[in-house]
């Protein structure tokens, strides 16, 4: 992943979670949200396997990640991560394209944490926290904007996910401006928005997240 997250607001120092390790954290929980979690981040058969999420708690353990207790108890970044993917109300992920590939963050957002979460080789994940002072449509908004000055002919997709909803958004550079558009049928040609300005591109994005300012 070439994008930094820098102008997120969230920390410089990512911490690295493997596959197993997030199964275990995920299979913790008997909630909606985790089990909307398990789906975005492509998880679901491994949640499901004990060993899989056994060698993912023992990783955890070893990692100091975790301590004994009555039960495993999560410490350090872990901790933060399992609140978020056990209480979240918004996944989006986001794939920010060029002329050579396409990169993907998965922004998770519940009511007191929020990360960005970026997929690496074999099924490692990379998570920074984003910093709670910034609005999660301003956190985005950031991410795309260093993507189009570092790729000034990219583009960025977004699908933003509730337990009940789901919406998209196309956003690309447009002069000095941007375009954006509703993907309903990605079959179709899609009908765009153009000449926007960048407070216009935020209420845009405000809107597919489902937000009413």
């Amino acid at each position: 992943m070439t994008t930094s997250t820098a102008s997120t607001g969230s920390s410089d120092t990512a911490v690295g979670f493997g596959f197993a390790e997030l199964a275990y954290i995920i299979r913790r929980f008997d909630t909606d949200a985790a089990g909307k979690s398990a789906e975005v981040l492509r998880l679901q058969e491994e949640v499901q396997s004990d060993r899989i999420c056994v060698a993912g708690g023992s990783s955890l353990l070893a990692r100091g990640f975790a301590s004994v207790g009555e039960d495993l108890e999560l410490e350090g970044p872990a901790a933060p991560t399992a609140y978020a993917l056990s209480k979240a109300d918004r996944w989006t992920e986001i794939s920010l394209v060029d002329d050579r590939k396409t990169d993907t963050v998965v922004h998770v957002e519940s009511d007191k944490v929020s990360l960005l979460m970026q997929p690496r080789t074999l099924g490692t994940w990379f998570i920074f926290a984003q910093d709670p002072d910034i609005n999660g449509a301003d956190a985005q908004l950031s991410l795309i904007e260093e993507h189009i000055r570092n790729h000034p002919e990219g583009t960025a997709f977004i699908r933003v996910k509730s337990i009940s909803r789901e919406d998209h958004l196309l956003i690309r550079p447009d002069g000095s401006g941007w375009a954006v558009a509703k993907v309903v049928d990605p079959t179709a040609d899609v009908e765009e928005t153009t000449g926007l300005d960048t407070a216009a591109l935020l209420a845009s994005i405000r809107q597919t997240r489902g937000e009413t300012r």
